[in-house]
């Protein structure tokens, strides 16, 4: 009986750690908030492109917050400096065009105040006063 009981325990723990793996997270490099979405198995398909950038506390681009795909790493702080899987490197400033859609856009007049929770992560309340878009 308490072998199973273990067992269970450990089952338990093991599934926290691998659901926690394909989460969402937010990353903090230097004064800037970095938005990393939860693995997805699709998405939309719009195309988003601009200069990369701070928008109201968080990394964005095209004057729009982003939540980056899943497995973006920051590998750089000074200047701020991101790995996106499947596109690239690219630094504050850079031109980035990644594929998804806007999941909220702040010139529509039925957008309620955030904060906002997008593919699996909160998005904080300062950074949701600017349009959002989910990169996949």
């Amino acid at each position: 009986m308490r072998t199973r009981l273990i067992v269970a325990y450990l089952a338990v723990a093991l599934g926290g750690i691998l659901l926690s793996a394909c989460g969402g997270h937010v990353i903090s490099a230097e004064d800037v908030t970095v938005l990393v979405s939860e693995r997805t198995r699709g998405g939309m398909e719009a195309l988003g492109e601009g200069r990369i950038e701070v928008v109201g506390g968080c990394l964005g681009a095209f004057g729009s917050i982003i939540v980056w795909p899943h497995g973006t790493e920051v590998v750089k702080e000074d200047p701020l400096t991101i790995d996106i899987p499947g596109y690239g490197t690219f630094a504050l400033g850079d031109e980035v065009r990644v594929g998804g859609g806007f999941v909220s856009e702040r010139s529509s007049s039925n957008v309620e105040p955030g904060p906002y929770r997008v593919g699996g992560v909160t998005v904080p309340a300062e950074c949701a006063e600017h349009d959002i878009f989910l990169a996949n």
